[in-house]
């Protein structure tokens, strides 16, 4: 196989995973094409001659679905050097390093032989048809929780985001996390591929062996046929499944729709939240009903807190913030910044010689969710865990050699604090409507905390994890397991400018319900706003791009420790074992003498040359 032909196949396979992958054309992904995407990719793997052609496929491959997935991070004001530029050379880096580590078994036979392996009668493991499906399987695994980690971790791109659509197949989260789909996904795809190519050389290099070396190919079929069927038969179980919840939250959730890169709307900004948040609560009063929590999305108040907290006495003008809060009475929970004045420390001597700890003042900024309670008090904030890197998070910004770079490249000289800790709020809710008895309806739900909890008004435990945070699950597994009891996220992807953005964020925060089985609420600033049930299913959403509210009983269902959350990733870390095993045991290299016809009591019947023999090759 020429080296174009395996250029083309990487990106064949790269663009099929962008039409997966929700885009601009299916704004929820198309399954179809994201299980069928790994097929030109391992063919051309297949048939790389060397490390360096592997790992140039792996690059085009990785960078091909990074910039036709993610070409929305270029919206990303001065910063799409970094959001997009850098992220699309890390993830082609991250991919082509492991396309050097999938080629491992495929190198130990040279090339011309590659073929014949199959028929062998004496062949190391490594060139079965079926090891090579589930190595191959594993290592692409591997490379998917590789970039979906860390603090380059990029999880999207990835095939469990196109698997949305597909909910009984998705229940496989609360065992294995996304990993198990990513797994059956490729595995399923590699089957194809190697039974195209045994089919294909059976006949072409053996025509009186047809068939011969498919028989492991077949197997692997057989094991994904059982392992698909059983995922597809449970999933659709669970996903069918009746849930009564524990309990119920009334929410109104408020979508702004401004633009955030002007930061001299704050007050326009909280007056249309402000009107578009009565008009909410006032349908509620009609019905009978008080909201238990206003929701605003991330970046909602852009001056710092806790000094923030006076100007909002007077600001906005036309109806203060802190006075729209006493009025309605209501817990508010919304995106702000928190401002912390820190303090380096250094030795000096003073002026009689004496060494001295001098102490500099410096602020650290927070991008938080700020919380206050139905009597408008400031209760606490959660600082954001996954900062965006090179863009809220900025390695080595302190040097003074890196904020000139910064301050000339994109205007700043410093970013946002990683949070340092897990932050919980406790408001009073209502038990479900099943197990309300008549002095719990006589609770007025907007007291405070410590009323609440004196005539035992239920509480439910919310945390509130930041735009990027709810794609990662080494953020929400420790707020889950330390009594997390919903997830209500926070988020601005509106400077996206594309719905395919809204809606890939979408469709990977809401693998979060079901790995937990618990309630996702995603409040942002333009879409895709919604509330997702333990299942994965939307069970209310907001329109994309527009000014909307939205109140809603959300679904507070009683704690389940699955799978998945008493393990966390033990997928890939087998995946990990796998692959250093199979790297030990194949220090052992075989030589090309072993890859010789299966049946040596049949030799192979050459056709003769239709040409005649020269004189001189006769003598």
């Amino acid at each position: 196989m020429t080296l174009i032909l395996q250029v083309f196949y990487a990106v064949f396979s790269g663009l099929l995973l962008t039409l997966g992958i929700p885009n601009e054309l299916f704004l929820l992904g198309n399954p179809f094409y994201a299980f069928i995407s790994i097929i030109p990719y391992y063919i051309a793997i297949k048939n790389a001659k060397s490390y360096k052609q592997s790992f140039l496929l792996g690059f085009i491959q990785s960078i091909t679905t990074h910039l036709c997935s993610s070409f929305w991070l270029a919206y990303f004001k001065d910063f799409a050097i970094f959001t997009l530029g850098a992220s699309a050379l890390g993830t082609a880096a991250q991919g082509a390093i492991m396309a050097l580590f999938i080629y491992l078994p495929f190198s130990r036979c040279p090339h011309p032989y590659r073929d014949l392996a199959p028929f062998s009668i004496k062949k190391p493991f490594y060139e079965d048809s079926a090891f090579r499906i589930l190595y191959f399987s594993a290592l692409y695994t591997l490379y998917e929780w590789v970039k979906s980690t860390g603090f380059i971790g990029y999880p999207w791109g990835t095939i469990s985001s196109a698997m949305y659509r597909w909910h009984s197949f998705t229940q496989l989260a609360a065992i294995t996390g996304t990993y198990g789909i990513t797994f059956l996904t490729v595995m399923f795809d590699c089957i194809v591929a190697e039974a195209a190519i045994c089919l294909i050389n059976s006949y072409k290099v053996f025509p009186d062996y047809k068939f011969k070396g498919f028989f492991p190919v077949i197997n692997a079929a057989k094991t994904f046929a059982i392992l698909f069927a059983i995922t597809l038969f449970w999933g659709n179980w669970e996903y069918q499944k009746p849930r009564v919840p524990d309990k119920t939250l009334s929410t109104v959730m408020v979508q702004q729709n401004y633009n955030p890169w002007l930061s001299d709307e704050d007050s326009q900004t909280i007056l249309k939240s402000e009107k578009l948040t009565m008009e909410r609560l006032e349908e509620l009063k009609k019905l009978g009903k008080k909201a238990q929590l206003i929701v605003w999305s991330e970046g909602s108040l852009q001056r710092s807190f806790p000094g923030a907290y006076d100007a909002y006495n007077w600001e906005p003008e036309e109806y203060p913030l802190i006075d729209f809060l006493k009025d309605y009475s209501t817990p508010f929970l919304t995106g702000a910044v928190y401002r912390k004045t820190a303090y380096t420390q250094k030795k000096v001597k003073d002026e009689e010689g004496k060494i001295v700890i001098e102490k500099t003042p410096f602020h650290k900024y927070y991008n938080c969710a700020a919380m206050f309670d139905s009597q408008a008090q400031f209760r606490g904030y959660y600082g954001k865990l996954h900062l965006v890197p090179f863009a809220e998070s900025i390695p080595g910004i302190d040097n003074p050699v890196i904020q000139k770079i910064f301050k000339k490249v994109v205007g700043i000289s410093a970013g946002w604090t990683q949070g340092e800790q897990l932050t919980y709020f406790e408001i009073p809710c209502n038990y479900y409507k099943e197990k309300t008895t008549p002095r719990v309806n006589n609770i007025n739900i907007s007291i405070p905390y410590e009323i609440a909890i004196e005539n035992e008004q239920p509480l439910v435990r919310i945390c509130a994890p930041i735009c990027f945070d709810d794609a990662f699950t080494d953020v929400i597994r420790p707020l889950f397991l330390n009594g997390a009891e919903i997830f209500i996220n926070l988020t601005d992807d509106s400077w996206s400018l594309k719905k395919s953005s809204e809606y890939q964020h979408f469709c990977i925060a809401s693998y979060r319900a079901i790995e937990y089985r618990t309630t996702l609420v995603r409040s942002t600033n333009a879409g895709y706003s919604v509330v997702v049930n333990p299942a994965g299913t939307v069970i209310a959403d907001q329109p994309l791009f527009e000014d909307s509210s939205l109140a809603f009983d959300v679904p507070i269902y009683k704690r389940e420790l699955t799978p998945y959350a008493r393990f966390g990733n033990w997928l890939p870390y087998c995946c990990l074992v796998l692959f250093v095993l199979v790297s030990i045991i194949m220090a052992c290299r075989f030589t090309t003498d072993d890859y010789l016809p299966s049946e040596r009591k049949k030799p192979l019947k050459l056709k003769k040359s239709k040409h005649k023999k020269s004189k001189k090759h006769k003598k």
